[in-house]
Order: C-alpha cells, then sequence, then structure tokens
C-alpha cells in the first residue's frame, strides 16, 4: 500500500505548512482513529516524489498507510501531504498521548493557561489535575505529567502536594509515566544539596547552585544554543551543525547536571534583550502579550552581568532517567512562543512541547 508522507520542515522562520498546531491537530485525530503513524525525525532524501520529480530532502515529518480516511483527516485541516510508494522506516512510531496539566494548589495560572491553548490548538488529549487528585494517586491515568511555571523555584508545589503528592509524582515516573517541566516545572525534579530545602523531588541527578533563589536573574529574551541538534525534541526547529534558539526566559532554573542520568540538551548562550535599557526591544512583538509581560511588565529585568554570573553556558534544557520513565526539563518558556517574527499561534517554538510530548510517549525503533 502507498504511503502519505507529512512534511514538516522549516524553511526560515516559516514552514512548508499553513498551521504548526494544525499539523498536530491531524496527527492526533489520526492516532484517536488507531491509524499507525511513524515519525521521521532525521533527515529524508527521495529520489522522486510526484511534487519533486528531480528528487528532494525533507527534514522530517510523518508517514501513514494512504488511506481514504486519513485523506479526509488530512485534507480537512489542510495539512501537506505527498503520497509515496514506499518510505524509509521512521526513527519513532507515534502514540496517542494522555497528558496531565499540573493546576493545582502552587500553580500559576498566567504559566498554565498558556500551555492550555498550545495544547488545545494541537489537538492533544489532556486533562487538568489537581493537587488532590494527584494525591489519590488519579496520574496513573495519563502518560505524561506536564508541570507549568510558578511563582518561585518550585518550591509552592509543595503547599498542594505535600510528602503524598510528591511520593505519588516519584513513583508515577518510576513506573514508566513521563514529566515535562517548564520553569518552575523544571526546578521541582532537581536534586537540592542544602538539608533545608525540601521542596525538590530530588529524581534528576542535577541541581541550581543558587537553590531556591530564583528571583536572583530576571526575565528577558535569551538565545540558547543546541547540545544535541538530533535529538527528536529539536526535529524541524533547528536546522544546521550548531543550531540556535530565540526564547523566552522568565526567572528559570540554571541547570547543573551532576550525575549521569541527566543529558544537557542546550544551553543558554547570550541575552538578546530585557526590560533596562540599553535592551530593551525595539521591535514590534505583535500580539505575543506574555512576551511582552515577561520584559516589560516583569519589575527583575536581566542584564548582561547577571546573565554571564547565573545562566551563561549553564544548561537551560535537559533530558533526564527515572526508573522506567523519562523526563524533559526546559528553563525558558516554549509556550509563549516567539517575540515578533509572527502571530504567536503559529510559534515555532511551540514544536518544542509538542515533539516533546510526541517523543516521551513515542516507540522507539532506532533511537535508543
Amino acid at each position: 500500500m502507498t504511503k502519505f508522507f507529512i512534511p514538516n520542515d522549516r524553511i526560515g522562520l516559516q514552514t512548508c505548512q499553513k498551521s504548526i498546531p494544525g499539523i498536530f491537530a491531524a496527527l492526533n485525530a489520526l492516532l484517536a482513529g488507531d491509524a499507525s503513524v511513524g515519525w521521521h525525525t532525521g533527515g529524508l532524501r527521495l529520489a522522486e516524489t510526484p511534487l519533486w520529480p528531480e528528487g528532494h530532502y525533507y527534514q522530517g515529518g510523518y508517514s501513514l498507510e494512504a488511506t481514504p480516511e486519513a485523506r479526509t483527516i488530512l485534507e480537512e485541516r489542510e495539512v501537506h501531504f505527498e503520497e509515496l510508494p514506499a518510505l524509509p522506516e521512521p526513527q519513532i512510531g507515534l502514540r496517542a498521548t494522555k497528558a496531565a496539566l499540573y493546576a493545582g494548589r502552587g500553580a500559576d495560572i498566567q504559566f498554565a493557561r498558556p500551555l492550555m491553548d498550545v495544547l488545545k490548538m494541537a489537538g492533544f488529549d489532556f486533562r487538568m489535575i489537581d493537587d488532590g487528585e494527584v494525591r489519590a494517586g488519579k496520574l496513573d491515568a495519563f502518560d505524561v505529567l506536564i508541570v507549568p511555571g510558578s511563582p518561585d523555584a518550585g518550591e509552592c508545589y509543595y503547599a498542594g502536594l505535600g510528602d503524598r503528592g510528591y511520593d505519588k509524582i516519584r513513583s508515577f515516573v518510576a513506573g514508566g509515566g513521563h514529566y515535562m517541566g517548564i520553569c518552575g516545572g523544571a526546578y521541582l525534579p532537581l536534586t537540592s544539596y542544602h538539608a533545608k530545602n525540601p521542596y525538590w523531588l530530588g529524581i534528576v541527578e542535577a541541581t541550581d547552585n543558587e537553590d531556591l533563589d530564583y528571583w536572583r536573574a530576571g526575565s528577558g529574551f535569551v538565545r540558547c544554543r543546541v547540545d544535541d541538534g538530533a535529538h527528536p525534541v529539536f526535529s524541524s526547529v533547528a536546522l544546521g551543525s550548531s543550531p540556535t534558539l530565540n526564547l523566552v526566559y522568565w526567572e528559570g532554573p540554571a541547570i547543573t547536571v551532576t550525575g549521569g542520568n541527566v543529558k544537557p540538551l542546550a544551553h543558554f548562550e547570550s541575552l538578546l534583550a530585557s526590560g533596562k535599557d540599553p535592551l530593551k526591544p525595539h521591535w514590534d512583538i505583535l500580539d505575543n502579550s506574555m512576551a511582552e509581560n515577561a520584559v516589560r511588565g516583569w519589575y527583575n529585568c536581566l542584564t548582561p552581568e547577571l546573565f554571564e554570573k547565573i545562566l551563561a553556558n549553564k544548561c537551560a534544557c535537559a533530558e533526564a532517567g527515572y526508573g522506567k520513565g523519562r523526563l524533559l526539563l526546559h528553563s525558558p518558556h516554549p509556550e509563549m512562543g516567539n517575540f515578533g517574527s509572527g502571530p504567536w499561534a503559529e510559534s515555532l517554538n511551540f514544536l518544542l512541547i509538542y515533539n516533546g510530548l510526541c517523543y516521551l510517549a513515542g516507540r522507539q525503533t532506532v533511537l535508543a
């Protein structure tokens, strides 16, 4: 049977698709209908295609059997695809993912709300879960726990979860559940070496040397350099042998890796702008109110001196293992999107979240 191939290439600041969330809305609809979808995370060179008879190179994309049902889903959502007689084996087999988004006591709704919107636009199956449900063991019904940003260095989650909730999260991940943490959610799994800090989970061999002093850095726009460009989380996001990402940073952890169960994926390279002269943004941030608030509305502005002291060359994005589960930690805020290069709803940085969920829950067929 012939195959449908759905490319997801980044070209400049755009992709070859009409909508980044729209691609994933189609993929999630296909997975909900029990379609078998493969993810080609690396480069794909094809000798000939209907659109490119002279041959073509795609950065990455997705493949599935060419059925009438799949054609209808793709065409209704205006997803671009090619019909091909054969394709190489994909690196990852996608699975329908059921995610829990933490919104209990201690969570900050201003950070949970944009994550909700990012997930809804892409058709991911998720539900808000509160601290009482975590303590009651309800995480077992999900594949991935997503923990958004918080008003501090993650310690506020303890107010709702307590020891029992923390133990339930540890058990969930150790048993094969997965975890994605952003900003405060990236602090939470860290291991503190200060006896007076009982507020982190202590499940990854990494720390922040400033411990709970989250406000020591500030907020701004930062550039992060990718350490592992072949990692699926960066598929179709960054290109080249040494790619970079521009992200909103808002008091997230400067991750220091201390052991072997943590792999750095990207590090802080430079400060692009903040709310303090002479680094105030001189361009139009368009409709990205969250980026606007992070830079112009936050009292604590990231300065070049603080960036060099606290963040420069520290890990900004990491993958970790704990028991049978995996964790993805993002110190900056991919859900806040790009800042001024296009509408917020079409931000390329959303792929860090979409790819991350697909990677955590996917079946690894080639990648270790």
